[in-house]
């Protein structure tokens, strides 16, 4: 009995001292999670004794956010409308308060600026060569090269930053992510065509810039349309993102746009056709780029079966050599 009584004794005692290294864990950790607001108030007052007395200071909407409280717990919002905020400071004002800011820094904020204000511009018309492995009447196979082959159409997508400078933005990453309505290879295309439904692309470590190249590419249409040519649109969503870490991504305000690729009839004959366009409501900026381009007879040698197609890169070239230019305002 003695014995029981002891070890459950000790038991108890164990239990007690784990649970309460549990809560001091856990007490510590809310404290190391917490946001020094009293820190960085008394810092932006020593850099600007006279801070709100003459005229709103450009961290007086962070201020307010943060209240009177030396210590304030960072909830998802709270902190999304921190960073935002932050992002909006002029550079000049950043790095005025430089080490009040450091501050937020440490709580895994980040002073930098975003894309703003995005637009697109298309650039120039590419042309390439296109090699395949095809085969002939006997079945034998042999190299055949497309000419015309790839077309590229090149945009620069541009920005500005957030701060004014494009300086804030040297450590911000930028990509394109792309999201097909329905398969690439379903009508008016065939499965030469890539399967892939989403994918990113030209992920970039760099933002100051203020623009980045945009080359969406395709393979000859003889080789990627379905014969005999039946009418139909393959539309993608294409989103701009930026990112301070090169790991969590946010779609960059505005930057939405729609790439169309199908087959018509125009002019009394079966065309290509390539489209971009802004994507409202998501980009209310107007914007649309449109070409097409006769496709021709169907191939006199078909495609060898399980080929890996690379992207191929083209030279410059102009629409009116290969096919009609509709818009580009």
């Amino acid at each position: 009995m003695v014995t029981g009584f002891i070890y459950l004794g000790y038991s108890l005692y164990l239990g007690m001292a784990c649970s309460l290294a549990g809560q001091v864990t856990f007490y510590i950790t809310e404290i190391e999670n917490m946001l020094d607001a009293g820190k960085f108030r008394s810092e932006a007052m020593r850099i600007n004794p006279q801070m709100g007395r003459f005229k709103k200071s450009a961290l007086a909407p962070i201020l307010e956010l943060l209240g009177n409280h030396q210590r304030t717990h960072l909830s998802p919002k709270l902190r999304d409308d921190i960073q935002e905020l932050i992002f909006h400071i002029p550079h000049d004002r950043q790095t005025k308060y430089a080490t009040a800011l450091k501050v937020l820094e440490s709580d895994g904020l980040k002073i930098c600026g975003r894309p703003v204000d995005p637009r697109m511009e298309f650039v120039r018309f590419d042309q390439g060569d296109y090699s395949y492995v095809g085969r002939d009447n006997s079945g034998a196979e042999k190299m055949i090269v497309l000419k015309p082959g790839s077309l590229h159409h090149v945009f620069d997508f541009k920005w500005k930053s957030s701060t004014g400078s494009l300086q804030s933005l040297t450590k911000v990453w930028t990509q394109e992510h792309i999201k097909f309505r329905t398969s690439q290879r379903g009508i008016p295309f065939n499965d030469v065509m890539s399967n892939d439904m989403e994918f990113t692309w030209g992920k970039t470590n760099g933002a100051s810039a203020g623009f980045g190249r945009d080359d969406h590419s395709m393979k000859p249409p003889r080789l990627v349309c379905r014969f005999p040519f039946q009418e139909g649109w393959n539309i993608a969503e294409q989103w701009y993102q930026y990112s301070m870490d090169g790991t969590n991504w946010k779609n960059i305000p505005g930057a939405a746009f729609l790439i169309h690729k199908g087959v018509r009839q125009s002019k009394g004959q079966w065309v290509f056709a390539f489209k971009k366009t802004n994507w409202a409501p998501h980009n209310n900026r107007s914007f649309k780029f449109e070409a097409e381009y006769p496709i021709g007879g169907p191939l006199e040698c078909p495609a060898k079966p399980g080929q890996q197609w690379m992207r191929t890169n083209g030279t410059k070239a102009e629409i009116s050599e290969f096919g009609r230019l509709i818009s580009k305002s």
